[in-house]
């Protein structure tokens, strides 16, 4: 028997330039993750489809979610990088992020070992990253 939860957590997306950006407050779970990739696929298609781009997590309030969300992120997170035209992605949480210290590790894990990745503590960072990529690729 499947037991379905409600999505917990909550996100918005945006896209600035090449970069396309998830707000995200957590904790989240499972659902969370599956609603978010369908409304992150929206904007991916379309702009995977002029170019590369780079996806940019801002986390808020906690890092903390249940090991089948972290499966479904990586699903996503891989699905952008082979099929999309994701060519890095970043995180950020701050120092206040709940669950910081504790779950960088798990997150370093996310990430597909061939696609460059950043975590760090700040949008002006991650932001730095972001366009340092792109302009690898001529972006």
């Amino acid at each position: 028997m499947v037991t379905r939860f409600a999505p917990h957590g909550e996100f918005t997306i945006r896209i600035e330039g090449r970069i396309l950006i998830s707000d995200v407050v957590g904790p989240w779970n499972r659902e969370l993750v599956i609603n978010w990739g369908k409304q992150a696929l929206k904007h991916a298609k379309p702009l995977g489809a002029s170019g590369p781009y780079v996806g940019m997590s801002i986390v808020h309030g906690s890092l903390l979610c249940p090991p089948d969300a972290f499966a479904a992120l990586r699903v996503s997170l891989t699905y952008g990088n082979t099929h999309l035209g994701c060519i890095g992605n970043v995180l950020v949480a701050d120092a206040k992020v709940e669950g910081r210290s504790l779950l960088l590790p798990m997150y370093e894990q996310l990430y597909d070992d061939s696609t460059p990745h950043f975590i760090c503590l700040d949008i002006d960072s991650a932001r730095d990253w972001a366009l340092a990529r792109l302009a690898e690729k001529g972006y």
